[in-house]
């Protein structure tokens, strides 16, 4: 009888082995599977001007996402013009000789998209999402505003006042950012990153629309640039658009992230 017991509690625990032992295989098969779909549907492409392409499929619903991503952020900024990067991301919305005004945000709107953007320490990024069969106007009016951006001192007046005013509603005015901000900076003291994104007050209030030109002209590159691509698209199909739209733009010289220094820093 005790034999029994021996054979049958030993035989149970094979079969649990066992069962481990397939769950294991299970998961791995699994694992292979979706990195084998996830390389098979995305897809990298480099234009001749340098523009990078990066297109991933997604076929669950009609939509595409659209971003452009420039390799320029708070960190590639010098002291006295701290926040240029995040400021400039503001007048990208205010027009080019083609599409002037706010038309950019109107005709994506129209589009039934949404658009946005957004800075960060290493990266500043543009999206528009939309029906697939708009990404052409998404592409052309992005493509058009990497290089033919209209730059005026009315303009930036106005939006510097508006960068300013986020900056005291998101951190002047918050107590936990404000320390978050001075503990950054004064445990980071040799390295860009102790800058907040957004800028430093005294640097806003001295920033012209010469800094932001100076800062766009610089970094706003195809070949400084990643277009990614995303939705229920052919991937051969958006670099043909790519090439189509994007590759009339110049690359220009791509300054090194170390060196760089406005020609009238302060």
């Amino acid at each position: 009888m005790m034999l029994y017991r021996r054979v049958t509690v030993l035989s149970s625990a094979l079969r649990a082995i066992a069962m481990v032992f397939a769950m294991v295989f299970i998961l791995l098969v699994s694992a292979s599977a979706m990195a084998a779909t996830h390389a098979a549907t995305t897809h990298e492409y480099k234009l001749a001007n340098g523009l990078k392409l990066v297109v991933k499929e997604d076929h669950r619903s009609p939509v595409v996402i659209s971003q452009i991503w420039y390799k320029a952020g708070s960190i590639d900024e010098v002291n006295g013009v701290t926040g240029v990067a995040h400021v400039l991301e503001h007048m990208m919305f205010k027009g080019t000789k083609k599409f002037p005004g706010s038309e950019f945000s109107t005709l994506i709107a129209a589009a039934g998209g949404r658009e946005n953007a957004f800075t960060s320490r290493d990266y500043t990024a543009y999206f528009q999402q939309l029906h697939k069969s708009r990404l052409p106007l998404a592409m052309k009016l992005e493509s058009d505003r990497m290089r033919n951006l209209v730059l005026t001192k009315e303009e930036f007046a106005k939006e510097i006042e508006v960068v300013m005013e986020e900056r005291r509603l998101r951190t002047d005015d918050q107590p936990r950012a404000l320390v978050h901000e001075k503990m950054t900076a004064t445990a980071i003291q040799s390295n860009p990153y102790r800058r907040p994104v957004i800028g430093w007050m005294n640097d806003l209030e001295n920033m012209n629309v010469g800094d932001a030109q100076e800062w766009y002209d610089r970094w706003y590159a195809p070949n400084n640039a990643i277009l990614v691509v995303v939705g229920d698209v052919n991937p051969g199909e958006v670099f043909a658009l790519a090439q189509n739209y994007c590759l009339w733009t110049n690359a220009s010289p791509r300054p090194s992230r170390s060196s760089w220094a406005p020609s009238g820093s302060r």
